[in-house]
């Protein structure tokens, strides 16, 4: 995968947040009825739908205009907005694309440039378009110029309107009850540090092409409570459609449809088979505004009507970062060791000096230790033997043995716990990350090596449930400290 300068030139990337996997699957669903729907609403019209107020890219550029948007010839720009919360998809986000992705790109500018608007994530300074995140409109493009642009005059119908503290009338949707409402809701909706979008393919509509994906979070529910909170407090919104897609436009068919291809919508459709349900990246967004959108989100336009609201999100989740401590930093166990270095004092104990129980036999072989650590005692397992026999020479029965691997397995276990809390590795305890390496170095020996256990498994195994418990408990301390009881 190819990264995007900001990121490749980042020193620290964050770790890749897993999908929501309920989320993620009904939104599957969705695309996967979405596609069927868009390319049987294409067929029977039998053409793209284009935006004609738009040059397409390769006519702009041929006719050397700057900036020349209109097909009338008039240079003003587009003046169009909604009202959005959305993420810009620039050069500061840290972007992880694929090569399917670049060759998608490169093939939408090659072969249909001429015909439409080409969205990317640096695109040139004249046409195209700036890739983007909506995550909800607010305002549609429809309503914009009422319910935003202008104020409450005369006709209250005309406008959602209130008045600022100086007296003067505002939108509704630009005053700070309704940018607060909208901002603390997406927050309790779980939008508190950055989100993680996976690219998982792609959507062909009428307009031209989306690149859908699915995120770290349930973010259908994120907008569900902002609609349930606006309504709540009594405050409008106007949303065009209800958005319960993830989606970014890399296409958009802009031009006077009279002069395209007759084909155009196969071709179209044909390429969006291609790349229908193909990993195209991933991104980390965190930062977020409230305010006009145009359909292209040039930095020109945008700058003409900047956002009433931004914010920034940390990048990762308080319990992210504190695991990425726990493997950067020393970290003390609740019995005063490293866990990297318990892990491997433990694999060396149960790994070298286990017992193994002969069935055929009933005896117990019992293997001496390392040689910084004294042998476990096999008189128990002796007497328990002599115990239970009944008479001299009789052989132990395998039901006998196993009683005898059960006790064993327990004072086994004992000893274990009083070794570990009379070590002293308080002044040579390693990096966790680098004693990481060294212990998946040795997994594949020491699993080779280890014997059969009194308990049945690996000795591997049972060293890594008992440093997990470990951990887990020193975390549980941990979270109780920093803990802010109201």
């Amino acid at each position: 995968a190819q990264s995007s300068p900001a990121a490749s030139a980042s020193t620290s990337m964050p770790r890749r947040r897993p999908t929501h996997d309920a989320s993620a699957s009904k939104l599957h669903e969705i695309y996967d009825e979405m596609r069927t729907r868009q390319r049987k609403a294409i067929e029977k019209a039998g053409t793209m739908r284009s935006d004609p107020f738009f040059v397409p890219d390769a006519e702009l550029n041929g006719a050397g205009l700057v900036p020349a948007d209109a097909l009338s010839g008039d240079i003003s720009t587009d003046d169009r907005r909604c009202l959005a919360v959305s993420s810009v998809i620039d050069d500061s986000v840290d972007c992880h694309w694929t090569d399917a992705f670049h060759d998608l790109q490169r093939r939408l500018k090659d072969e249909f440039s001429p015909y439409g608007l080409t969205f990317s994530q640096h695109p040139p300074p004249v046409g195209a378009g700036q890739l983007h995140w909506t995550l909800i409109q607010l305002v549609g493009f429809p309503d914009y110029d009422t319910e935003v642009l202008l104020k409450q005059s005369g006709d209250a119908a005309t406008s959602t309107a209130s008045t600022a503290n100086d007296g003067t009338n505002q939108s509704a949707f630009l005053s700070p009850e309704y940018l607060d409402c909208v901002q603390d809701s997406l927050t309790v909706g779980g939008l508190d540090t950055g989100i993680h979008i996976r690219y998982a393919g792609v959507v062909l509509v009428a307009t031209g092409l989306l690149m859908v994906g699915v995120p770290s979070l349930d973010i259908n529910a994120a907008r569900d409570v902002v609609r349930n909170r606006l309504s709540d407090n009594n405050l409008p919104l106007k949303e065009p459609f209800v958005n319960d897609i993830v989606h970014s436009t890399l296409y958009r068919v802009a031009g006077d449809s009279a002069g395209m291809p007759k084909d155009l919508h196969i071709r179209l459709m044909k390429l969006a088979k291609e790349f229908e349900n193909v990993n195209l990246g991933t991104v980390v967004l965190n930062k977020f505004q409230i305010g006009p959108a145009s359909w292209r989100v040039l930095s020109h336009e945008m700058e003409a009507t900047p956002p009433a609201r931004k914010w920034e999100l940390p990048v990762e989740t308080p319990s992210e970062s504190f695991n990425e401590n726990l493997l950067n930093e020393r970290g003390y166990t609740v019995s005063g060791a490293s866990g990297a270095k318990l892990a491997k004092e433990l694999r060396q104990v149960l790994s070298r000096q286990t017992s193994e129980i002969d069935d055929r036999k009933g005896q117990v072989v019992v293997d001496s230790g390392p040689p910084f650590m004294r042998p476990l005692s096999s008189s128990r397992v002796e007497d328990s033997q002599e115990g239970n026999m009944d008479s001299p020479g009789k052989k132990l029965s395998q039901n006998t043995a196993g009683v005898i691997g059960m006790d064993e397995m327990k004072n086994v276990h004992e000893e274990v716990r009083e070794r570990i809390d009379t070590l002293n590795v308080r002044d040579s305890i390693p990096q966790a990350c680098p004693a990481k390496v060294e212990e998946d170095a040795n997994t594949s020996g020491s699993k080779q090596d280890s014997a059969a256990t009194i308990s049945g498994s690996a000795g591997l195994a049972l060293a890594q449930e008992l440093q997990k418990k470990l951990m887990e408990e020193q975390r549980a301390l941990d979270r109780m400290y920093y803990t802010d009881f109201y």
